[in-house]
């Protein structure tokens, strides 16, 4: 199956990120190999909106996002993606884990919103009222002022939290846990109507150069996140910038519980990105 869209060369490519350090080795040269392309930043849930009412045409978008959008390709060979502990999604609770009735989550986040749906719903057979932030939430929240059992955070925001809970949740470890595969946070995702330059082969060069230069970034960020080095170092370590089958197997381990907690319609194929046209792979559908 092939698609060939079409792009205007009247302006420039606009390319949305994410703040996180984790995202950071995929556009630390974006600019430097890309200097055509227009670069934003912002959080996962307005990346979403953005690419999907056309105001982006490329975006390193959560992966609940394009399970719910299969007419957005991804990127070739680039995610952002864990398998284990990792501290860049977490749960922190003031009760014990079975005791949490009510959690605010992070309006930033997409992703980790529908992973612990799942992990509460079939995991652990819990329905706890979920309530969305009226605003990102940061370090610094009232925590302990407010009358929620547990919190849901996300990227460097996550890893700051120094208020002592009664219990802290990794969401990766637990995906790890019950699932064995990795757990896909974001790809590049581009809309169908767009062509242009060769977009995987620079996003591509730019995750190299990314991935060659951590130490620059680890100093950056130690510098302007106000994050310890070591503390860094443990994220980009843990984290993965590659796509390969084993990824593709935590995608559709991620798919078969969406479309179980009704997020996420049962769409099995996904398209992938190759310049002039698009592959469609075929998701394997689970029994589990």
């Amino acid at each position: 199956m092939e698609t060939k869209p079409v792009v205007s060369s009247k302006r420039a490519l606009r390319v949305g990120t994410q703040p996180y350090l984790s995202a950071k080795p995929l556009v630390w040269a974006l600019k430097k190999i890309a200097p055509q392309v227009e670069i934003t930043e912002h959080n996962p849930r307005a990346l979403s909106s953005l690419l999907v009412s056309g105001k982006l045409d490329v975006a390193l978008v959560p992966l609940v996002t394009v399970l719910r959008h299969p007419d957005l390709a991804i990127v070739p060979g680039i995610s952002v993606s864990t398998i284990g502990k990792a501290r860049n999604a977490m749960i922190f609770s003031k009760v014990a884990s079975a005791d949490i009735k009510n959690i605010l989550v992070d309006r930033s986040s997409v992703n980790s919103v529908a992973l612990i749906r799942a992990l509460f719903r079939i995991r652990w057979s819990m329905q706890p009222l979920e309530v969305l932030s009226s605003n990102p939430l940061t370090p610094d929240y009232p925590f302990m002022e407010r009358d929620y059992d547990a919190y849901m955070m996300i990227g460097d925001n996550a890893m700051n939290v120094k208020t002592e809970f009664e219990k802290t949740i990794d969401l990766g470890e637990q995906w790890e846990q019950w699932t064995h595969v990795p757990l896909v946070h974001a790809v590049w995702a581009i809309r169908e109507d767009i062509q242009g330059p060769p977009i995987d082969k620079f996003l591509l060069e730019a995750k190299k150069h990314g991935i060659y230069d951590l130490g620059e970034i680890i100093q950056h960020a130690t510098a302007h996140l106000g994050m310890e080095k070591e503390q860094c170092r443990q994220l980009l370590k843990n984290t993965s910038y590659d796509l390969k089958k084993h990824h593709v197997k935590g995608i559709e381990r991620f798919h078969y519980y969406m479309e179980a907690v009704k997020i996420c319609k049962p769409q099995l194929t996904l398209k992938f990105y190759h310049g002039d046209h698009v592959k469609v792979h075929n998701l394997i559908k689970e029994e589990n």
